[in-house]
């Protein structure tokens, strides 16, 4: 039942997309907002952890959205609005990666497909302040250790787990094979428990 729900809620979402682009199509500039407030923060979220920097984050946050605006007539409903969106915001994250001069580091994947994938530490509210604290103090340093990935395994891994988006998204957002999608974020994932065994007291390790 639960999941008859959540594809009908995403069948339902997908309806009032399309629904929305054709009311841009036919000169309704303002239902465009719909999609701007739908994917903004997690949008901004993304592109924050693959440039470490909130202000030019924002900045290609706008200029992804204003790009899919002007190209929104060569958009292929047949895929998510939201893939598409995050295709464009990579290619620009990564152009602005490359022109600071940082440099994709890509080292040999370990033979072992099978590691469990990281805990990304929830936020919410918490029975007990201490336990709030040390909730969101687990989320910067998840938050840094992403932040330190070589480009390459940071695009998917935030692609993964801050735009949540499948692995075949994920290879048409960033514009990869699928294996080599599976193989970058296993390498990414191993490369976030390195960090945290690195910073964590044993006992909270992952």
């Amino acid at each position: 039942m639960i999941l008859e729900n959540n594809m009908a809620s995403n069948s339902d979402r997908a309806q009032e997309e399309r629904a929305a682009i054709e009311r841009v199509l036919a000169g309704d500039q303002n239902a465009y907002s719909l999609l701007v407030e739908r994917y903004g923060g997690s949008l901004y979220r993304y592109v924050h952890r693959m440039v470490h920097d909130p202000d030019e984050a924002q900045d290609l946050v706008q200029e992804a959205f204003l790009r899919a605006y002007l190209s929104l007539a060569s958009y292929d409903p047949t895929y998510r609005f939201s893939t598409w969106l995050f295709r464009i915001a990579t290619n620009l994250a990564l152009n602005y990666i490359k022109a600071s001069r940082r440099v994709i580091s890509l080292e040999s994947l370990t033979k072992d497909q099978d590691a469990p994938p990281v805990e990304f530490p929830d936020t919410s509210a918490a029975a007990h302040p201490e336990e709030q604290v040390e909730r969101c103090e687990l989320a910067e340093l998840v938050q840094k250790c992403i932040e330190d990935l070589p480009p390459a395994y940071r695009v998917v891994v935030a692609l993964r787990h801050v735009a949540e988006l499948s692995y075949a998204e994920i290879a048409s957002s960033a514009d990869l094979p699928l294996n080599t999608v599976r193989s970058r974020l296993h390498r990414g994932r191993e490369r976030l428990g390195e960090c945290l065994e690195e910073h964590l007291p044993e006992e909270e390790r992952p």
